[in-house]
């Protein structure tokens, strides 16, 4: 099939880094982001042209546009944003696989930028969508249900029945939880409001603990001897690795899977020196360490549980071209849902 592909598209560039107090600002993102005019990308061996039908925001959204994000700290300005999304594919650079997907439809993880008309993509890392997934609900089938899977198969590795997590009212946490109980696993929710502990409970965690109870130390560490919790996992950063590693018992690891404080982590080097563990669990690291069976495989029991485990809650949808309201909204209302650009029309 051919697709008739203009010579210009619409993009979402990055011109600068944003202040975190900026955040929920609009008008302030204008000055860092500019929807502007450029040319289409030609794919090169190996790759595909994707038109775009929507991206979906997580965190690292956030992170990036602020210029903190590790994985593109050294990206070159002006730059795409938008990490994640669900398109046709429609142009390929050569090769037997980028011939294959022609016309299909895919979602991909893109690091490159997401927000825009037309992406190109590595034909290889592509998850080719059944009929009956939406673009809507592909859209968030990468980021978040292949860490929850990839974190579930590390805390399920580990030998450990239990597991903690913090932040457990966020998305990924929820969808680990998900992915874990479904291997047998139990789960520790740690959160950081009241009002999110029925959510952790509906979503099936053996235990709620809420980090601003002023036990909350005390009752972590008694907790973690009484189940024998040797697993844990945490994305705040700043002096909490150091709370829960003392929480833990000895032999035991704090796997890091992200970083709501972007300064430097406290740990105690006694502990380390005597059996604990500290590891760090990055997606984009996590896909690429695996093998070409494996990766299939992964993308396989995602795909198949789109429409299930892995459905995603959309919780509110932007154009393109108002992306910078959605990305105010966005850090603002987190855990409730997700926030989408859409580009082009559902098919």
């Amino acid at each position: 099939m051919l697709y008739k592909i203009p010579k210009k598209m619409k993009a979402l560039k990055q011109i600068g880094p944003l202040p975190e107090e900026f955040l929920s600002n609009p008008n302030e993102i204008k000055k860092c982001l500019e929807l502007i005019e450029v040319d289409v990308p030609k794919p090169g061996p190996g790759q595909v042209l994707v038109k775009v039908n929507r991206g979906s925001m997580n965190p690292n959204d956030l992170y990036h546009i602020r210029g903190v994000y590790s994985s593109t700290l050294n990206y070159p300005y002006p730059r795409g944003v938008g990490f994640e999304g669900a398109g046709v594919v429609v142009a390929s650079g050569g090769g037997i696989i980028g011939r294959l997907r022609l016309g299909k439809r895919v979602s991909l993880y893109n690091k490159n930028g997401m927000f825009a008309e037309y992406v190109l993509a590595d034909a290889l890392k592509l998850i080719v969508l059944p009929d009956d997934v939406h673009f809507q609900d592909a859209a968030s089938s990468v980021a978040n249900p292949i860490t929850g899977v990839g974190m579930a198969k590390w805390a399920k590795a580990s030998g450990s029945k239990y597991f903690f997590i913090t932040a457990a009212a966020g998305a990924v946490a929820r969808m680990t939880m998900r992915v874990a109980h479904s291997y047998g696993l139990k789960s520790i929710a740690i959160v950081r409001r009241e009002e999110q502990i029925q959510l952790c409970k509906e979503e099936g965690a053996s235990y709620v603990l809420n980090q601003s109870d002023p036990n909350f130390e005390e009752n972590l560490t008694a907790l973690c001897k009484e189940v024998n919790c040797t697993y844990g996992f945490d994305c705040i950063g700043g002096e909490m690795p150091l709370t829960l590693i003392r929480a833990l018992p000895q032999g035991s690891t704090l796997c890091m899977y992200g970083y709501f404080n972007t300064g430097p982590m406290s740990f105690q080097p006694q502990k380390l020196f005597n059996g604990w563990k500290i590891a760090f669990f990055e997606t984009e690291y996590y896909v690429n360490s695996l093998s070409l069976l494996s990766r299939f495989l992964l993308s396989r029991e995602v795909i198949n549980n789109v429409n299930g485990m892995f459905r995603p809650k959309v919780h509110k949808q932007f154009k393109l071209e108002n992306a910078f309201e959605a990305y105010a909204y966005y850090s603002n209302h987190m855990t409730d849902g997700k926030i989408q650009i859409v580009v082009g029309e559902e098919n």
